[in-house]
């Protein structure tokens, strides 16, 4: 009776090594490719973040190129109100035709 107690612990405790055993290689190998894909999801994280960056960048420069052709059109239409003040207060002259403004 000694003897089949130790045979079926010495059994046991073979089929729970070789089961904790198989489930460790599978574990180990689910764990690498997590870390796989970690890095490859924290490279392109780094990627995206440089995307961000540089299209912010670009919008600041647009909004200072828009700035600064608001500021230009706003003395170009000062010059030519002036222009036509100008014309029209000299006697006999026509006013100049206005543009069609175009939409």
């Amino acid at each position: 009776m000694r003897n089949a107690y130790r045979s079926m612990t010495l059994g046991l405790a073979l089929l729970v090594a070789l089961v904790v055993t198989g489930c460790g290689q599978e574990i180990k190998k689910e764990n690498e490719q997590l870390k796989s894909q970690v890095a490859t999801l924290q490279k392109e994280n780094m990627d995206l973040k440089g995307q961000v960056t540089s299209l912010k960048a670009d919008t600041d420069a647009l909004k200072k190129q828009f700035e600064d052709l608001t500021q230009e059109k706003q003395a170009l239409e000062e010059k030519v109100k002036a222009a036509e003040a100008k014309a029209s207060a000299k006697p006999g002259a026509k006013p100049p035709l206005k543009p069609k403004k175009s939409s």
